[in-house]
C-alpha cells in the first residue's frame, strides 16, 4: 500500500443513513440559535445570508444548497455530506467538522478561522481565497481542489494530503507541514519557507520550483558539465 492510499484509508467516512431514512426538506424557514438538526436530506434550498450561533448538523445530506454569506459562529457538523453546495463568502468562525465530505462545492472566500476539521474529504471544490488561518486539520484530504490564494496561516496539520490541487500563492506561513503530502499539486508562489516545508513530501518538480522561488539559479546537468 502506498503512502497516499494509506492517508486516504485513515479518513473515516461519514455515518449517514440510507436516503429513505432521511426526512426531506428543512423543518424551518430560518436557523435558530443553538438548534440541533439531524437526519435530513436538504436539496435545492436557499439558506444564504442566515446567521446563527452554535447550530449543530448531524447526519445531514446537503444537495445543491445555497449557504453563501451565512454567518455561523461555532457551528458543528457531524457525519454529513455537501454535494455541489455554495458556501462562497460564508463565515464559519470556530466551526467543527467531523466525518464530513464536500464534493464539487463552491468555497471561494469561505472563512473558517480557528476551525477544526477531522476526517474530512474535500473533492473537486473551488476554494480560492478561502481563509483557514489558525485552523486544525487532522486526517483531511484535498483532492482536485482549487485553493489558489487561500490562507492556511498558522494552521495545524496532522495526516493531511493535497492531491492534484492548485496551491499557487497559498499562504502557509507559520504552518508546520510535517507529514503533509504535496506531490502533484501546483505550489508556485506559495508562501512557505524551509521551516514550513520541513518534513513535508514533495516531488522533484516542486522542489525545483521552491528553490527557484528562493532566487537560486539551478542549471541543467548538461550545462554544468559543459562549463566544467
Amino acid at each position: 500500500m502506498n503512502k497516499r492510499n494509506a492517508s486516504r484509508k485513515q479518513i473515516r467516512p461519514p455515518n449517514i443513513p440510507k436516503q429513505a431514512a432521511l426526512e426531506e426538506g428543512f423543518p424551518e424557514t430560518a436557523l435558530r440559535e443553538r438548534a440541533y438538526y439531524e437526519r435530513l436530506l436538504i436539496a435545492h434550498e436557499d439558506l444564504s445570508e442566515q446567521e446563527a450561533e452554535r447550530v449543530s448538523f448531524d447526519q445531514i445530506v446537503f444537495q445543491q444548497v445555497h449557504l453563501s454569506k451565512t454567518h455561523f459562529k461555532r457551528v458543528q457538523v457531524l457525519d454529513s455530506r455537501f454535494s455541489v453546495c455554495d458556501l462562497a463568502n460564508a463565515e464559519w468562525d470556530e466551526a467543527s467538522l467531523h466525518r464530513v465530505e464536500l464534493f464539487g462545492c463552491h468555497l471561494t472566500g469561505w472563512q473558517c478561522g480557528e476551525a477544526s476539521f477531522e476526517d474530512v474529504l474535500f473533492k473537486e471544490c473551488r476554494g480560492s481565497f478561502a481563509q483557514f488561518a489558525f485552523a486544525a486539520f487532522k486526517a483531511v484530504r484535498f483532492e482536485g481542489c482549487d485553493l489558489s490564494n487561500a490562507s492556511f496561516q498558522e494552521a495545524n496539520f496532522s495526516g493531511v494530503t493535497f492531491v492534484n490541487c492548485d496551491l499557487r500563492t497559498v499562504d502557509f506561513s507559520g504552518t508546520h507541514l510535517v507529514g503533509v503530502d504535496l506531490r502533484g499539486s501546483q505550489i508556485d508562489g506559495a508562501r512557505m519557507g524551509p521551516r514550513e516545508l520541513k518534513g513535508a513530501t514533495i516531488d522533484p518538480n516542486q522542489a525545483l520550483a521552491f528553490v527557484r522561488g528562493m532566487g537560486i539559479t539551478v542549471l541543467p546537468a548538461e550545462e554544468v558539465q559543459r562549463e566544467s
